[in-house]
């Protein structure tokens, strides 16, 4: 909308600029946050994004977002949110309280000493969004707190919302009238609303593999060779550990950090080369790489074939899955 070079901005914060469109793909949550912070500051216009992700299509996030809006009624699809919020996110927690006449949907978000003005303002405007959507009724009576102060250029939400959306609150939250709750969504229907939970639940079993320690030393080291930093130091910092600490973790897990690195290597080389079209040099930094030879060299002793030839003739055979 603003015209900015999104490859440039997505080199500049060390992630690809396909990774939006990668339903698996994660960030690190301090990178989203200065991220939103960069393009509001390069397009001058730090109300935009109340506008873009209140119109947000429905279903960008995929199986987080059906599980709400396919939900038998809204009461139901705001618990989704709470009880399936690790499908979006790790850093946050959700919660919806009863208080009389009225439902409380409160988000609480750690402080991790970046600003995060433009993500709280996503954030919030994307469920205002949703939940006017399931209401599908102008004249409901939501209470929007927000913990950020107003952005200096008004969006057309504010206009819209006027004082029913407060800037500078102690809390971000939704209030709403509990009547609207029995309510049914507007894409509410039985049989798909089955499949989506169980999708969602299958995802969740998923999340809580990804959470183990090892698998989270794995993506450290996943972030730090894109970024050219893989050490053993560079990862039990980013970790909190000590580099003792580190070391015992992985050798009760019966590997070491060398093992662990070369392992992720190998299985990103060939998902890189199979499902992706990303040219040979940009494969190679990815991985940590200082010169394509070496990658040719590495992959060749991986797969006992070059580059070229994992990418024409499809899977190899990854014997790990971690990373």
């Amino acid at each position: 909308m603003k015209r900015l070079d999104w490859a440039a901005i997505a080199r500049h914060f060390g992630i690809r600029a396909d990774q939006p469109h990668c339903p698996a793909a994660t960030v690190d949550y301090r990178t989203a946050l200065q991220l939103f912070e960069h393009v509001a500051h390069a397009s001058n216009d730090d109300g935009l994004i109340l506008d873009v992700a209140a119109s947000l299509p429905l279903g960008l996030y995929s199986t987080f977002d059906y599980v709400g809006l396919c939900a038998p009624n809204l009461g139901t699809g705001l618990n989704n949110w709470v009880r399936f919020l690790p499908l979006r996110t790790n850093f946050y927690r959700m919660s919806l309280e009863d208080e009389g006449d009225v439902s409380v949907l409160q988000w609480q978000v750690p402080d991790c000493g970046i600003p995060r003005v433009q993500s709280t303002y996503e954030r919030m405007a994307w469920a205002i969004g949703r939940i006017e959507f399931a209401i599908q009724d102008p004249t409901a009576k939501l209470l929007i707190d927000i913990s950020q102060p107003a952005p200096r250029r008004m969006s057309d939400l504010q206009r819209r919302l006027g004082s029913r959306l407060r800037f500078g609150q102690a809390q971000d939250r939704i209030v709403i009238p509990k009547h609207y709750l029995p309510r049914p969504t507007p894409r509410s229907e039985a049989n798909l609303y089955a499949i989506v939970e169980q999708a969602a639940l299958r995802e969740m079993e998923e999340y809580g593999g990804r959470n183990d320690p090892l698998t989270r030393v794995a993506e450290k080291i996943n972030e730090a060779l894109k970024s050219g930093t893989v050490s053993l130091e560079h990862v039990a910092a980013e970790l909190g550990m000590s580099q003792r600490s580190l070391q015992r973790l992985l050798e009760a897990e019966g590997t070491s950090f060398r093992k662990l690195t070369e392992t992720i290597r190998r299985n990103m080389a060939a998902r890189y080369l199979k499902d992706t079209s990303l040219p040979m040099k940009e494969i190679a930094f990815l991985l940590g790489f200082s010169e394509l030879s070496a990658f040719s060299r590495a992959v060749k002793t991986w797969y006992g074939v070059p580059p070229k030839s994992v990418r024409l003739n499809g899977d190899p055979g990854m014997e790990d899955s971690v990373a």
